[in-house]
């Protein structure tokens, strides 16, 4: 990791849009295709609540949305499910956890959704990145309002945003999970220049990560990708052995 990182010189202007573009503005003719989008998304396993016949469960915002929620871990999902069972059993014992890709839910979701009705989709965090989000505003005097908490890394003079090399790409991680980027800025600090000076990470949602892809073209989004949690990196190693 060591002779992989570099931090981006030009990318601040651009990123603040992941930080305040909200899910439900409207889409620009410049937005990121969504086959790209469903392609960073879909190496990405979480979890939903579906019958037998994989319908996944809804709930009704207005006449015309309906929504589900998506968890990013696997404890998130089975708590809910126990929740429910415990409010609404006649219901709850119809569903069960299942896994599914998010770029395949969110692709589902994409096409289902026009003029006259929308499929919307709910992100819910793991307790443990939120609780770590909390801790990271809390610092700077945010507050944390809810939606499933992404870290990104900047660091140096100039407080630009970790870029790393795979291969043979420039890419820019942003992580599911603080205590993966905690383990990167150890090792960063060990080193001990001036490009690693001042490391601090910046949180912004997924949600709002998405709805920036929605409406932004660009070379910063175009390097982004998305670092899975563990549970996530288990999931997937489990699935290419079988």
């Amino acid at each position: 990791m060591k002779t992989l990182i570099r931090w981006g010189a030009t990318l601040g202007l651009v990123a603040s849009a992941i930080l305040y573009s909200g899910f439900n503005q409207s889409r620009s003719a410049f937005a990121l295709p969504q086959e790209e989008i469903f392609q960073m998304l879909r190496g990405l396993p979480v979890f939903m609540l579906a019958n037998d016949k994989n319908v996944p469960l809804g709930g009704q915002v207005d006449e015309k949305t309906v929504f589900t929620n998506v968890f990013m871990s696997k404890q998130s999902a089975q708590e809910f499910l126990i929740q429910l069972g415990k409010e609404k059993p006649s219901i709850a014992n119809q569903y069960k956890v299942k896994l599914i890709s998010l770029g395949a839910i969110y692709e589902v979701a994409k096409k289902n959704s026009n003029e006259s009705q929308r499929l919307a989709l709910q992100y819910i965090p793991a307790k443990t990145e939120v609780e770590a989000a909390k801790t990271i505003l809390s610092e700077d005097g945010k507050e944390y309002r809810g939606g499933v908490p992404l870290y990104i890394l900047k660091g140096g003079p100039e407080q630009n945003y970790l870029t790393i090399k795979q291969d043979g790409q420039t890419i820019i991680p942003i992580f599911f999970e603080k205590k993966t980027i905690q383990q990167i800025i150890n090792n960063l600090k060990e080193q001990e220049s001036e490009e690693t000076s001042n490391i601090k990470i910046e949180i912004t949602l997924l949600g709002n990560l998405i709805g920036a892809l929605e409406k932004e073209d660009n070379d910063f989004f175009r390097q982004i990708r998305l670092w899975p949690s563990q549970e996530m990196i288990k999931i997937i190693e489990e699935s290419r052995k079988n």
